[in-house]
């Protein structure tokens, strides 16, 4: 029996017996995705380190010269060692509970791991090996929609991430105008909350009063995780157009975090912001003991996009009281009639409140931007006017901008409220705008 009918047989085989139907792998005969499949099956099977190291580097750059639809087929297969024996993990934590021993508990934590988990966690020994099994999770998420069946091997991907992309092993670094260009080419490239046009525009946010810090990864070089562009200000900003255009004002004492993007799409997921957040305010209290407060200016993503649903649907009886006003916002150009404009302000206002507020997703905020802030111990602070009056501003959240502050002396009490309970810590001021 040649390797491949070993690695259908071996692996795969208590798929089979429970009657599940699965790819005709005769049909990969002779292509790439039969070879890296066979090893994969050796890799699986070897406990040598050597030629383990050696066989990852093999898949690694195999993998990497795959077509799109050779992944797809690559994926296809890999889905189906990604189960677990039931039984097997069953007698482990018997013997746990009889015998709870160090061996018994590492025992029962081998029986946790898929092979598929193994795999991974073998070509990690790559060189590059992490940065290559990053990019295959993105490619897996692109599928996803389209493959949901393959969602049990993104789970398997994530459990490792989630593990090797913990804050303890990130470096914090500062990012200036005299960083690596190398780097500072991947921050005008990544960002994407308020794009960077060119290299002036991207010193703005470098000098006198901005300051960006990013996350790296010991094994990704100089490719940063993620970053943060902070803007100095006196009191707490409402506009981004001001930040962006780098007017600098004298005294300031506020930190505001206008800008957060996460730069690797295959750790979608991997929840990095909140500690960089936090790692960013404790670096700028001891750097510059002027700054108080600390609060983000936050698009409101998607806003737009949900209100117009909303004013379309038949069935909703939302905002009855302003519906008609409210339709009006969803014709172009709105924004240029000055009466118009400000007859829309507080209604606009009212239902953004609404929209961060009470539309909520398995218990936790709709919006995505509100759930991380949330989630990080953040208050709801203001909602502002035309804080991005740019093309994209309007059309995203009719140009509305969002103030989370951060207290660092009650982050981590909010973080738990939310947390266990739910809670949303909102201020006065936003309370006062619901229906």
């Amino acid at each position: 029996m040649n390797r491949l009918g070993r690695f259908t047989k071996t692996v795969f085989e208590s798929i089979a017996d429970a009657g599940e139907k699965f790819i005709d792998v005769t049909r990969l005969r002779g292509t790439p995705v039969q070879k890296l499949l066979e090893l994969s099956y050796d890799l699986i099977s070897r406990k040598g380190q050597a030629s383990g190291i050696a066989l990852a580097r093999q898949i690694v750059n195999r993998y990497g010269e795959l077509k799109e639809q050779e992944k797809l087929e690559y994926f296809r297969e890999l889905i189906k060692i990604t189960d677990i024996d039931i039984q097997e993990i069953k007698e482990r934590a018997d013997e746990l509970y009889k015998n709870p021993e160090p061996e018994t508990r590492e025992s029962l934590n081998k029986s946790l791991k898929t092979k598929c988990q193994k795999l991974f966690s073998r070509m990690n020994m790559a060189p590059n090996g992490t940065r290559a099994i990053v990019q295959l999770r993105e490619d897996l998420l692109k599928f996803i929609p389209t493959f949901p069946e393959l969602k049990p091997l993104d789970v398997d991907l994530r459990m490792l991430l989630t593990t090797w992309f913990n804050p303890g092993f990130l470096v914090l670094k500062k990012i200036d105008w005299d960083t690596e260009a190398s780097v500072l080419e991947k921050i005008i490239r990544y960002e994407t909350v308020h794009n960077i046009d060119n290299w002036i525009d991207l010193k703005k946010r470098l000098v006198n009063n901005r300051r960006c810090f990013a996350y790296f990864h010991p094994a990704l070089d100089d490719d940063p995780i993620i970053f943060v562009e902070v803007a100095f200000t006196k009191g707490i900003a409402n506009n981004v157009q001001t930040i962006l255009n780098g007017n600098n004002d004298s005294k300031p004492n506020t930190a505001i975090f206008y800008s957060i993007n996460n730069c690797q799409r295959g750790l979608k997921g991997i929840h990095l912001g909140n500690f960089l957040i936090k790692m960013v305010s404790t670096e700028i209290v001891s750097e510059y003991h002027s700054i108080k407060t600390f609060s983000s200016l936050s698009p409101v993503t998607g806003f737009a996009k949900w209100l117009k649903t909303e004013l379309e649907s038949n069935s909703s009886n939302l905002f009855e009281k302003d519906r008609e006003l409210l339709k009006q916002s969803l014709e172009q150009g709105w924004q240029k009639n000055a009466k118009l404009s400000e007859q829309l302000k507080k209604p606009l206002m009212k239902a953004c409140a609404h929209y961060l507020i009470n539309e909520k997703r398995k218990e936790k905020p709709l919006n995505s931007v509100a759930r991380f802030h949330f989630g990080n111990g953040a208050e709801l602070y203001r909602i502002n006017w035309m804080g991005n009056n740019s093309a994209h501003g309007i059309a995203d959240s009719f140009g509305i901008m969002v103030n989370y502050l951060y207290n660092l002396k009650t982050i981590e009490s909010n973080h738990e409220s939310y947390m266990i309970d739910g809670k949303l810590t909102i201020s006065k001021s936003v309370k006062n705008l619901l229906y």
